[in-house]
């Protein structure tokens, strides 16, 4: 790798891992300034509109990013992309608005009543899709400095809310999430202007071929691979939120398991890297039929998630407790065993990357959506229906997960009847 390469990488990478500091950041704040219900209303926003953002507007930047480069290699305009990525922005968009609008009675217990929860989340999913319509022509150009500087403003744009609501005093909650629902916004206002003009140097006059529509035939799975990373979201961001929910006369209680499970969700935040680095070798194995190096790929990254999980568990057990008091201010904590299973679920769930990885290198991003679906629908249910609420949620993940990395290693297994559609990749 040459030095331009790392740097770029380091670029990109920094400014990620700086929006995901910025946001535990705020929380940290926050929780020095709000009540245990107000702390835990919060906290259900950011790991919902992450569910919704993250989860289904980045498989568009996604695919918008392969259309672009695609266009510049070739010297086309990115006319055509751009206007795909407008429309399934916006197909995603109605999605979530009506996701929103049918979970308005979790939500409102959730986030508060009173603090219209529907319209901030409505607000915040607006937000996220501008935030991600912007950054795959930008990707796709390769203009890494203007793609990472929307990371930077968004976390700034969060972090300085965050500060000058403690500044003056602010407790009202609805300020708070009204906060961290508009720091997407930032980065659009500031760089859309710029992120518009950007175009590839060899872009001719359009031809026939440049108003062929690139998402016309891999829009399937532009949706596929949204469904498998809202799904994928979800696994890892709604148990807080169920607990959050059904626990609104212990605020205190609810707000520590959101602190802990926070805390214990931090590994998912690398499981998009890991697929970045697993996706290039699968694919080449795939490809070229070679499955005994599949099942030793498998084997060998399966022990060493063992490995890193059992850290992980011991870590989560004896560290976090320790750091939801110090840095969020916790006063009730879940029992350990509680922190215990909610590490071991996350071990479970980097080890579906590893299947899931391959079924996208197979081209086969529906199998691993269904996975992800399955795992989902079994949190939401025990969640919902199983008592007492923190055994319901912890379970429910935990299970959740499981039930996805079984379904994962079975539908590997089966090779597929005809081939998927290509999918620029997934994530959780």
């Amino acid at each position: 790798m040459n030095r331009r390469t790392t740097g770029t990488a380091a670029q990109v990478a920094s400014s990620q891992i700086a929006l995901a500091g910025s946001n535990y950041l705020v929380l940290a704040i926050a929780a020095r300034n709000l009540d245990p219900a107000g702390f835990a209303a919060l906290s259900s926003f950011y790991l919902l509109v992450n569910t919704f953002g993250r989860g289904l507007f980045s498989a568009v930047e996604l695919e918008t990013t392969r259309a672009v480069a695609e266009a510049d290699v070739f010297g086309r305009t990115d006319g055509p992309a751009r206007r795909a990525s407008v429309r399934h922005t916006l197909v995603l968009l109605a999605g979530a608005l009506v996701l929103v609008g049918g979970s308005t009675p979790l939500l409102s217990k959730a986030l508060g009543s009173g603090t219209g929860a529907a319209g901030l989340l409505a607000t915040g999913a607006v937000a996220m899709a501008a935030s991600y319509l912007l950054r795959g022509p930008l990707a796709g150009h390769r203009c890494y400095g203007l793609y990472a500087s929307t990371f930077w403003l968004e976390s700034a744009a969060g972090l300085v809310a965050a500060v000058l609501l403690a500044v003056n005093g602010v407790s009202e909650t609805t300020a708070w999430i009204a906060a961290l629902a508009a720091a997407p916004l930032v980065a659009a206002a500031v760089l859309g202007r710029a992120a518009s003009q950007v175009r590839s140097p060899k872009a001719a006059t359009p031809t026939t071929a440049d108003l062929v529509d690139p998402g016309s035939g891999a829009r399937g799975g532009v949706y596929w691979s949204a469904a498998l990373l809202l799904a994928g979201q979800g696994v890892w961001n709604l148990a807080p939120v169920l607990v959050t929910s059904r626990l609104t006369d212990q605020p205190a209680l609810a707000a520590g398991f959101v602190t802990v499970a926070v805390l214990l969700r931090a590994p998912v935040l690398l499981f998009p890297s890991v697929q970045a680095l697993l996706l290039p070798a699968f694919t080449a194995m795939v490809s070229t039929g070679d499955d005994a190096a599949v099942r030793r790929t498998t084997r060998r990254l399966g022990l060493l998630m063992i490995g890193a999980g059992v850290v992980w568990v011991l870590v989560g057990v004896v560290l976090v407790p320790f750091v939801s008091h110090l840095v969020f201010g916790a006063t009730v904590t879940p029992p350990l065993w509680v922190l215990g299973l909610l590490a071991v679920s996350t071990v479970v769930g980097a080890g579906a990357q590893i299947g899931q990885t391959h079924l996208v290198a197979a081209r086969r991003p529906a199998a691993a959506a269904a996975a992800w679906i399955a795992g989902l629908g079994v949190l939401v249910l025990l969640g919902l229906l199983l008592v007492p609420p923190l055994t319901a949620a912890t379970l429910g993940q935990l299970i959740g997960a499981i039930v996805v990395l079984i379904v994962l290693t079975i539908v590997r297994r089966r090779p597929a009847e005809t081939p998927e559609e290509p999918t620029t990749g997934a994530k959780p």
